[in-house]
């Protein structure tokens, strides 16, 4: 804990430096907002006055966690522009509803409240209700050992030459056929849950003793939280202190001995659909229960984790949900502990720093050259599902892979006690209408796990790159589309051409 406050304390006067006084730039207002906060003539010309809404739904769909419905819903009130804030806030209050269920049974449901400036005082104020629930998390293990490429054998036959550095799609396809047991107590691990649906269907496959590896790299967790989080500012606004909490009660489920579909490995795949086999199979171990059994990882039964959380940020962005120039710099400190109810002690330190640079500024409309580095350090006994967590002041991060990270890559493909990553975005804005302005953006990501802060160093890292469509509408809801690739990449349903072997997202606001 000690090495923890100390980086935290030391980056946090770091930060600090860079707030330099400045005169008050609006004499209505009831304390000082470094002029560097306020929004651009251009932008505050069309920024909307009250309360409105905004939102998308429909059908959507994801690689991992499979097609699906539902939406998001924001209410935002702006104030007026009398009010001396409405130059120097993205907003006065800002609420969203978020609700989504997929065919891989994956449910998201988080109702948010987020009031800067509360009360006209130099507080911010943040809660959040979440309920998720996700039978289709990944594992590849914790820290470096994660680095290792993807292997399989062709259709998962112990006698087949082993396959390495394969992508996500191959690898996942081979570990779906059924095989024979390696031990002769593998099938042991059949869950009795189960065991009255093989009787009922008539079922053999108890009987030919194969299992299959479908589930390997997957668990199911639930995880029903509250997150709550006040900020106070200083220095005309460029610093705030922050502090928080998050409570969450998770439960683990594995699909050890569960009833999967499985092919045969003589006729699962062939080029006749007509007399392809789909047989219901028993799982054989997962990759969890196997680090968990060797005493790798802890937390394979879930339970509470309640942590108090502390940060400071520094932060001179022109307006928060799209910024054109400015510094975005934070530490955060959270603490899980037995004395506030969490079954585990550890300790977590996050630092970013964004930056946001507009090269052609009065030449071009908006052309925004926008970048990021990241660092995180874990120590305690961790649960296992906790190493992908980082949590930043405007919302968490999870592993390295998927759309907040390294887009390229399957989410939480890299994780591990020490994560550092970096994002860097050239956004430039193409179109306008009346309450809408459209965005592309290249992309490129990198990163990767450490063992501990010792071994840190510029050595082996993983890199994806893509490009994004951004829509924003009435200047504070950004709808981005992603295209991201990288040698891992899960198959598109294009096989062919520039968008084969790429992720595809669907979702709301700047990753950063």
């Amino acid at each position: 804990m000690t090495k923890n406050l100390t980086i935290f304390f030391i980056i946090s006067f770091a930060i600090s430096v860079f707030a330099q006084e400045q005169p008050k730039s609006d004499p209505r207002l009831p304390f000082e907002i470094d002029p560097k906060k306020r929004i651009s003539p251009q932008e505050l010309e069309k920024k909307k006055e009250g309360w409105f809404v905004t939102g998308i739904g429909g059908p959507f769909s994801d690689q991992n966690t499979g097609a699906g419905f539902g939406g998001r819903v924001f209410l935002f009130n702006n104030g007026t522009k009398d009010d001396p804030f409405f130059a120097y806030t993205p907003y006065r209050h800002r609420f969203f509803l978020n609700l989504s269920n997929t065919t891989k049974k994956a449910q998201y449901h988080w109702l948010d409240w987020d009031a800067p400036y509360f009360l006209d005082t130099q507080w911010r104020v943040r809660a959040a209700l979440i309920y998720d629930r996700n039978p289709n998390n990944l594992y590849f293990g914790i820290g470096e050992q994660s680095l290792k490429g993807l292997s399989y054998k062709d259709r998962n036959e112990p006698g087949q030459p082993l396959r390495t550095n394969a992508t996500f799609p191959e690898q996942q396809e081979a570990l779906a056929y059924r095989r024979d047991p390696r031990s002769p107590n593998e099938i042991q691990y059949f869950d009795d849950r189960y065991l009255n649906a093989f009787v009922n269907q008539n079922i053999p496959a108890l009987q030919n003793q194969k299992v299959t590896d479908r589930m390997y790299n997957r668990y199911e967790l639930e995880s029903p939280q509250v997150q709550l989080s006040m900020e106070r500012s200083y220095l005309n606004g460029l610093v705030r202190s922050v502090l928080g909490a998050r409570l969450s009660n998770n439960i683990i489920r594995t699909f050890d001995g569960t009833l999967q579909k499985a092919k045969d490995p003589y006729f699962g795949d062939t080029d006749f659909p007509i007399i392809n086999v789909s047989i219901p199979t028993v799982q054989g171990k997962t990759k969890v229960t196997e680090d968990a059994e060797a005493g790798k990882i802890i937390g394979i039964k879930g339970g509470h984790v309640n942590l108090l959380r502390v940060g400071i940020v520094y932060d001179s962005r022109d307006f928060e949900p799209d910024p054109t120039r400015g510094i975005f710099a934070e530490v955060t400190h959270e603490r899980s502990d037995k004395a506030w109810g969490s079954n585990y002690v550890f300790n977590r330190t996050f630092g970013q720093f964004r930056f946001f640079y507009s090269p052609l500024r009065g030449i071009v409309n908006k052309f925004v050259i926008a970048g990021r580095v990241a660092l995180v350090n874990n120590e305690g006994t961790l649960p296992f599902f906790e190493y992908k967590n980082m949590w930043g002041t405007e919302g968490g991060l999870s592993g390295l892979g998927g759309r907040t990270t390294l887009r390229g890559y399957i989410q939480d493909r890299f994780v591990g006690p020490v994560m550092g990553f970096g994002n860097l975005e050239l956004r430039y804005r193409f179109y306008e209408l009346p309450g809408f302005t459209f965005d592309i953006a290249p992309l490129f990501d990198f990163g990767r796990p450490w063992d501990s802060l010792k071994g840190v160093n510029l050595k082996e890292y993983k890199h994806s790159y893509g490009l994004g469509l951004r829509i924003i509408w009435n200047q504070s809801t950004i709808i981005y589309l992603e295209w991201a690739r990288s040698r891992e990449s899960a198959v598109s349903n294009f096989s062919k051409g520039p968008f084969a072997g790429s992720n595809f997202y669907l979702n709301f606001g700047h990753i950063f």
